[in-house]
């Protein structure tokens, strides 16, 4: 028996010029989830204070993408890391820009957030913090969506930013480009580096912490499909195990393959029991990756991501437009209904009847059996999971998607979402 999801609708901001980028997390230190949103055409980085949602301009940047946060300085508030300066679209993305910077929080003080230098990439996309080599210093995983202008499919970057002693004083932080090993090579053939196109969507959690890591690692959404990324601390190496090739069907009538965004959900006592995935890039498939535990494969399931997956589909959203796009932009796992076992929401910029949020519960996960409800008719670019009113249950906050050159919603909001249906 499945509760039905209910939420109710707050509109935080709405008739907004832009919209793009959602994140949730503690600004005032007062136990509370703020809200930070963006759009790439206005570039107003906005702070929303929870309660009552004051907004405060943070700052000000040409086509900020990405960010992240966590405390830089160690001065025990969060700060901002994000990247800015993309150019128009990732075709014609600026060679002098993808600038990531780590925004100071002021604390209590009056003055305004200071940028700090990190490094650049060009057409730099998505960022995420973590301790991906070692736990004393924090590092930037630095993830372009393409290698470089005028040319879509060209082999993109994988970088890595590694936090220096002085985080004041330094110019750039310690750059390392990374050249993973291939670990989907057929048996026997000699070892190559795993190469990237397009990648568009990141997820980053303790992925190795079964085997014995305690280090972040990532899976990464690209033209390759769903990979997962980590660091062999015994090897001193980089790995990427690819989990599955995504979708290759549409290819010929959109030029684009592979995956789009990517997250993982925790069933019962596995962590990593599937794998939630938009399909391709700006797709308009929604799919969950299964571990295979049929025949010899059994035994490794317990492995998590040294198993076999096996993809199912569960939605196709419309067709493409002229543009080869689909509705499809993010896909997040949480405990919603509060059993124990992730839901997942997919996050659908529009137009309608293809906008909004999507709920989606496993029923059988082994076989990629999942119910699923229509939770939201607003543009979703993306969607920020946090307890907004503090009442132990899992809330969220989404953005309406408007960038030009891409899709521009009517109406693109910051609504948050507060859980009605869980238990208290």
């Amino acid at each position: 028996m499945f509760i039905q999801p209910k939420f109710e609708r707050q509109v935080v901001e709405d008739r907004r010029q832009d919209g793009y980028w959602i994140e949730a997390f503690d600004i005032s230190r007062d136990k509370k989830p703020d809200i930070v949103a963006y759009g790439m055409n206005v570039g107003e980085v906005n702070w929303y204070k929870n309660p009552g949602w004051k907004k405060t301009q943070i700052t000000k940047y040409l086509g900020p993408v990405g960010m992240h946060y966590a405390d830089v300085n160690g001065d025990g508030w969060n700060d901002i890391i994000i990247c800015y300066q993309y150019g128009q679209t990732m075709i014609n993305c600026d060679p002098n820009g993808g600038k990531i910077v780590w925004l100071e929080n002021p604390g209590k003080s009056n003055r305004d957030w200071v940028a700090r230098y990190i490094g650049k990439a060009t057409s730099m996309h998505r960022l995420k913090v973590g301790y991906f080599t070692q736990e004393k210093k924090l590092q930037v995983l630095a993830l372009p969506i393409v290698g470089r202008p005028n040319d879509l499919h060209s082999i993109t970057p994988v970088l890595l930013f590694t936090q220096p002693d002085d985080v004041y004083r330094a110019g750039e932080w310690v750059r390392e480009e990374l050249h993973p090993i291939d670990d989907g090579m057929p048996p026997g053939e000699p070892p190559l580096d795993k190469k990237f196109h397009v990648i568009h969507g990141v997820s980053i959690k303790k992925y190795g912490k079964k085997s014995g890591s305690n280090l972040d690692s990532a899976l990464i959404a690209s033209e390759e499909g769903i990979t997962w990324l980590y660091y062999s601390a015994e090897g001193g190496k980089w790995h990427a195990k690819p989990i599955g090739e995504g979708e290759l069907v549409e290819v010929s009538k959109t030029g684009f393959k592979g995956s789009g965004d990517v997250d993982a959900g925790k069933v019962g006592n596995d962590s990593l029991a599937y794998i939630a995935a938009v399909e391709p890039f700006h797709g308009n498939t929604v799919v969950v990756y299964c571990k295979d535990t049929d025949g010899s494969n059994a035994a490794d399931s317990e492995n998590s991501l040294n198993c076999k997956w096996k993809r199912v589909v569960l939605d196709v959203y419309g067709d493409p437009n002229p543009m080869g796009e689909g509705p499809g932009h993010f896909v997040i796992c949480g405990d919603f209904d509060k059993d124990g076992d992730d839901e997942f929401l997919v996050a659908l910029r529009g137009p309608m009847p293809w906008q909004g949020v999507f709920y989606y519960k496993a029923i059988d996960v082994k076989n990629g059996v999942f119910v699923k409800w229509r939770i939201s008719e607003d543009s979703t670019a993306r969607i920020a999971v946090a307890d907004f009113d503090g009442d132990g249950r899992l809330d969220f906050a989404t953005i309406g998607y408007s960038v030009a050159g891409y899709y521009c919603a009517e109406n693109p909001s910051v609504i948050v979402y507060h859980n009605r249906f869980a238990p208290v």
